[in-house]
């Protein structure tokens, strides 16, 4: 394995000379549980000081289990064996008891990917990291609070003087994975360990984290090895890489020369799977007739629509809500409102959203937490009842229905949620899961069987897993066993909320491609909701845009990704992390919310996005924008909408 330290312009020797120095090292390491094959064979691992090393891997690649054993928490079943198991000079294999208390928190410290899940919900911040402080520095009383509000400000905490007396929940989730890195920081590591930590964040926090990471390497100059499944995260903070695959390390080196230049075939596959914002996804199965796309992802031969008559990959529906691919709106939602009460006080999760759905088209919605898109998709399909508004299909409010006629209705809409696992029932067999939908509609006997044939088919599973339990597959066959039960009972409208972002990329890429072919076979109509930007462009034909309960803007993909008018839309795609290590951008301009702009949110004042908006003026903080034209097909609801010469 090539161990080279990444050149460092402008460093002094001693910095070289710290640099060349070995924090982690791993020689010829496996780790095998019972009589199972190992999880992690024979791989070859250094991480210098000041340097950041990504290993990147998909789900049971083994790169946990590294993680783990360079903490010695490996379970007790573990059998480890190795030529160098070694971390900051301690040989871990011959480590007691005693020797690994020392180390952990000490000179090998660790942010997980769920920082509440690492913070103690019980106690104040101030605290936390004060208790670190004193038992690996020795600092008590003055010295150690300042060494606590110090590490605060150094992670970018605003006002640590404040944050130290709150608890983990009254952070957001940003703040508290900035208090999870301070925690780490505390014990003054040299071996920082970060295992998926921008997993659960939005895209926008993300991108600070990422930056975050690289400062804290330059200012305290510990080695980081970042662990990801995430290449566009690896790219954004990696100097070198490890990419892992089936317990084995692959293909390392320079992360420029692994990520631009791939020499190994399944490095290249990773990269090949990641959607990129820019691009639409358009092919179909390699069988798809003439008239679709074809697996090269150009039209096919005519270029026109398909036999069937519907819009072939890249005909769109209008953007500006009206009629559909063969002429007509599906169904819609007018001045829709939701709200939920808390501490007597009125929480707003959806405001005012009309929206037009075309038949037959895949309609994107886009937003960080707390958007309010979650909460649009239950009331679509019933799951959740509006405070306010209409809800209306074929024309008929249906809204409105109870009983038997509500039920009769679910027929026609139906949910895919993002975690197959627990919408399936553990304890029935595929087809009887799949089966229930069914009944509900009166299909039954020889009818019903041959229907669960031909949909396990459809979304590409055997016949045998009819008969199987769904712990007895993995992740992607637990979505697409989702997926064949939402369309059992031929739905018109099918709404997805998240349903790739617990997969791997290229699990992702094989979902995304089955819905669209399942789309066309079926003649569905889409309402796709995530927060990966990327993913949306690559299988929508509209995309709506949510901020703080209420639609900000509105556009056909390829107009919307080329030139968003909405400052928060810019903000969003500036922050997508790039697969390519070139693309690192400075802070972006837009700020994250604080109590201030959740304030103005909740009290409805104004635009939502104004105290986080760099264009914002007065009057962006006391009225409130409506959606307006800015070109056909085109809405935006924004005062001081971004022109041509300042859109990306």
């Amino acid at each position: 394995m090539n161990v080279a330290a990444v050149d460092g312009t402008g460093k002094t020797q001693k910095d070289d000379e710290r640099r060349a120095e070995a924090v982690l090292r791993f020689r010829d390491f496996s780790v095998r549980f019972g009589m199972a094959p190992p999880s992690v064979r024979g791989i070859d691992l250094t991480v210098r000081a000041g340097e950041i090393v990504g290993l990147i891997g998909e789900s049971g690649s083994g790169k946990t289990s590294v993680a783990m054993a360079c903490l010695g928490l490996l379970p007790k079943q573990a059998r480890v064996s190795a030529d160098l198991f070694e971390v900051c000079g301690t040989d871990l294999a011959a480590a007691d008891d005693k020797a690994l208390t020392r180390l952990r928190g000490g000179d090998v410290a660790m942010v997980f990917q769920d920082a509440m899940g690492a913070l103690d919900p019980s106690m104040r911040i101030g605290r936390q990291i004060g208790e670190v402080v004193t038992r690996h520095r020795g600092l008590k009383g003055e010295a150690r609070q300042r060494a606590v509000l110090d590490l605060l400000s150094r992670v970018r905490v605003p006002d640590p003087e404040r944050r130290v007396r709150q608890y983990p929940h009254q952070l957001s989730g940003g703040l508290r994975q900035r208090v999870a890195m301070a925690l780490a920081l505390a014990g003054e590591p040299r071996l920082l360990l970060a295992d998926e930590p921008t997993t659960a964040l939005d895209v926008t926090v993300q991108a600070e984290i990422l930056r975050l990471l690289r400062t804290i390497r330059d200012e305290f100059g510990v080695a980081i090895l970042l662990i990801s499944h995430d290449i566009g995260v690896i790219a954004q903070t990696a100097d070198r890489v490890a990419v892992m695959r089936d317990g084995e390390i692959v293909e390392t080196g320079a992360a420029e020369e692994v990520l631009l230049r791939p020499a190994s075939q399944y490095t290249k596959m990773l990269l090949g799977a990641v959607p990129k914002v820019g691009s639409r996804i358009r092919h179909r199965p390699a069988d798809a007739p003439e008239g679709e796309a074809g697996p090269d992802g150009k039209a096919g031969p005519d270029g026109k629509a398909g036999p069937d008559g519907k819009a072939g990959p890249g005909r769109r529906a209008g953007a500006d809500g009206n009629a559909g691919p063969d002429g007509s709106a599906l169904f819609a939602v007018d001045g829709l409102s939701r709200s939920f009460r808390s501490r007597g006080h009125a929480v707003h999760a959806v405001r005012d959203v009309s929206l037009r759905v075309n038949r037959g088209e895949v309609l994107g919605v886009v937003g960080e937490s707390g958007s309010g898109k979650s909460t649009l998709a239950k009331m679509l399909v019933r799951l959740d009842r509006p405070t306010s508004g209409r809800l209306e299909m074929d024309g008929a409010d249906y809204g409105k229905l109870r009983g038997k006629r509500l039920k009769s209705f679910r027929r026609a809409i139906q949910m895919v949620f993002q975690h197959p696992a627990g919408s399936l029932n553990p304890k029935l067999r595929v087809a009887t899961s799949v089966r229930e939908p069914l009944a509900t509609s009166g299909v039954t006997g020889d009818e019903a069987r041959q229907r669960i044939d031909e949909v396990l088919a459809e979304v590409g599973l055997p016949p045998e897993a009819a008969g199987r339990l769904p712990h007895e597959f993995s992740g992607g066959q637990k979505q697409r066993i989702a997926i064949a039960r939402a369309i059992a009972a031929r739905p018109e409208v099918v709404v997805l909320d998240e349903p790739t972002s617990a997969l791997d990329v290229s699990v992702q890429a094989q979902v995304l491609d089955l819905l669209l072919g399942i789309q066309r076979a079926e003649e569905l109509t889409y309402v796709f909701i995530s927060h990966d930007l990327a993913v949306v462009q690559a299988i929508s034909d509209r995309v709506v845009v949510m901020y703080a309960g209420r639609v900000v803007e509105i556009a056909e993909a390829e107009a919307l990704f080329a030139s968003p008018a909405h400052w928060y839309t810019r903000a969003l795609l500036e922050a997508v992390p790039s697969p390519d290590p070139r693309d690192r951008p400075e802070a972006g301009a837009v700020r994250q919310a604080d109590e201030a702009s959740r304030d103005q949110q909740a009290q409805g004042q104004g635009c939502a996005f104004a105290a986080r908006c760099p264009k914002a003026e007065t009057r962006c903080r006391v009225e409130t924008p409506g959606l307006s034209t800015v070109r056909a097909g085109h809405a935006v609801a924004c005062h001081f909408p971004a022109d041509e010469e300042t859109r990306v």
